[in-house]
């Protein structure tokens, strides 16, 4: 169920990275600055998302096993 609270429905375009381990790279983007937005969530068996939020604001989303 989508967060309307943390990215409002319209608020912004977000791209999403395709990645082969979603939670080593959500870390590795943490540790360089990052912040936790939302997520990690099994969208289906097998596949994650999650979303990070630059240093410049920018919300980053990741997609992967």
């Amino acid at each position: 169920m989508p967060d309307e609270t943390k990215n409002p429905r319209g608020g912004s375009t977000v791209p999403y990275w395709s990645v082969d381990d979603v939670d080593a790279v959500r870390q590795r983007l943490l540790d360089a600055g990052c912040t936790h937005h939302r997520g990690p969530l099994q969208v289906v068996p097998g596949r994650k998302i999650c979303q990070v939020v630059d240093p410049f604001g920018i919300v980053i989303g990741l997609d992967g096993p």
